[in-house]
């Protein structure tokens, strides 16, 4: 797809539900109530006033949607991860874009005047949550596409946390060391497969619009920027053009972070806009922070991707891979097809060294959908003994928002719920023609 707008308009009805409220609060109560139904539909919120910015929030909320971004069925998207990175499609540049058709310099460039929401009580402000900063590799010159949460502080500033050990943080750590601020571009609201490739987790040296070329099947058209020496998406929605300051920091924050709590913890840059460029009439993307499956949904896509990716090279019987909601990033499901004693321990020994964010890996046999929260507990509960099936691992590295981390370590529990070899018990099943026959039966039943 194009742009955002032309991927918004390929969605079936069902998936967009258009409300008109306030932008602040109400949105993400919305989402998060309609999770509890087990629904995640994208949400665009009208403006209220005539000629207002619509709101566009939760579009990376279902798994189901990602695939599609990816242009992939479901089932494919881990498998087919892989050949996304490795066929890469560099960008294109163009004279011209839509993000281009507005430009605001000075004091007209002024962030007051987008629809930046406060989502939780606990906030301390408004918080853009869906930019993707695009910065240059201060030696090399290899741009990088990442998240940074930004706390609107004046029209044209903002308190940043870029999110330690990460690549923009690397990146402004040695510009700052040489007395430099930080070029960077902020988009808000790109074509989908933008914001999947800034997710990933590659290296340094990769150009991540490569990645979105790969992603989309065609090469990504760049626009250079007015004020800042970086290239954005011709397509974008809003940029902002500035710079990350070398020598000022603030305090940023509280924010509803992923792990369900509101921090503080933060690395207190802070980030001055130059110029504004945006559409005629642009789409305000937002993405629900906080413990939201939009939010671990698009964090951890990438992370599950690559997890599955890299322990499926060492073990080939290896089905599936589920970041559970429940586990905040922090808890994992295998499904494998064990070929010998020991290998199910081999593949969480693994798993433990390539994602420090997991502290409880489990896995299954492949007969367990590990989608299915329920089902992996059911192989807990009547495969698993804890004397001899679980393993601890002490003062591992850990991610930093771990509540209970110690120095930025914490403990890794693994868990083997497969069954031992020679095992006798069968699993009661239903034979698919009749499975079929009693759904056909539901569907006509009347409430």
């Amino acid at each position: 797809m194009a742009s955002l707008q032309q991927f918004l308009d390929s969605l079936p009805a069902d998936q967009v539900f258009r409300i008109r409220s306030p932008i602040d609060y109400v949105p993400t109560a919305v989402v998060m109530e309609l999770e509890k139904q087990g629904r995640s539909p994208v949400i665009i919120v009208e403006p209220e006033q005539p000629g207002g910015m619509p709101v566009v929030i939760n579009l990376f909320g279902d798994r189901s949607r990602i695939a599609r971004i990816a242009g992939v069925e479901l089932d494919q998207l881990f498998p087919q991860w892989g050949r996304f990175l490795d066929t890469p499609i560099k960008p294109r540049m163009v004279k011209d874009g839509p993000v281009h058709e507005v430009v605001l310099e000075g004091a007209k460039a002024d962030c007051t005047t987008l629809p930046i929401s406060k989502h939780f009580a606990e906030d301390g402000g408004r918080y853009v949550s869906s930019g993707v900063f695009v910065a240059k590799d201060p030696d090399t010159g290899v741009r990088n596409l990442s998240f940074a949460r930004m706390l609107m502080k004046a029209p044209n500033r903002f308190s940043i946390n870029l999110g330690s050990r990460g690549d923009l943080w690397e990146h402004q750590g040695r510009a700052a060391a040489r007395g430099k601020n930080l070029e960077v571009a902020v988009v808000i609201g790109a074509q989908p497969a933008v914001y999947l490739a800034a997710s990933a987790k590659v290296a340094m040296t990769i150009d991540e619009y490569d990645l979105a070329g790969g992603f989309l099947g065609k090469p990504v058209d760049l626009v250079k920027c007015k004020t800042v020496d970086i290239e954005v998406p011709a397509e974008s929605e809003i940029v902002l053009e500035g710079e990350i300051l070398a020598d000022e920091h603030e305090d940023e924050g509280p924010v509803a972070e992923y792990t369900g709590y509101s921090s503080r913890r933060s690395t207190r840059n802070v980030f001055c806009m130059k110029t504004m460029t945006r559409r005629q009439k642009p789409i305000y993307l937002d993405i629900t922070p906080g413990l939201s499956s939009e939010h671990l949904t698009l964090a951890g896509i990438a992370r599950q991707a690559r997890d599955y990716t890299r322990i499926k090279e060492m073990i080939p019987g290896l089905k599936a891979i589920h970041f559970p909601r429940s586990g905040n990033s922090f808890h994992c499901y295998m499904s494998m097809k064990k070929m010998a004693e020991g290998e199910a321990r081999r593949a969480l020994m693994m798993l433990f060294g390539v994602d420090p964010y997991v502290k409880l890996g489990v896995v299954v046999d492949e007969d367990v959908d590990v989608f299915n929260e329920a089902e992996v507990l059911w192989a807990v509960a009547t495969r698993f003994q804890a004397d001899t099936d679980m393993f601890v691992v002490p003062k591992v590295l850990c991610n930093m928002l771990d509540p209970t981390s110690v120095n930025g370590t914490n403990a890794k529990l693994g868990i083997d719920a497969t069954v031992p070899k020679g095992w006798q018990e069968q699993r009661a099943t239903i034979d698919p023609e009749v499975l079929a026959q009693a759904r056909t039966l539901i569907a006509g039943l009347k409430s």
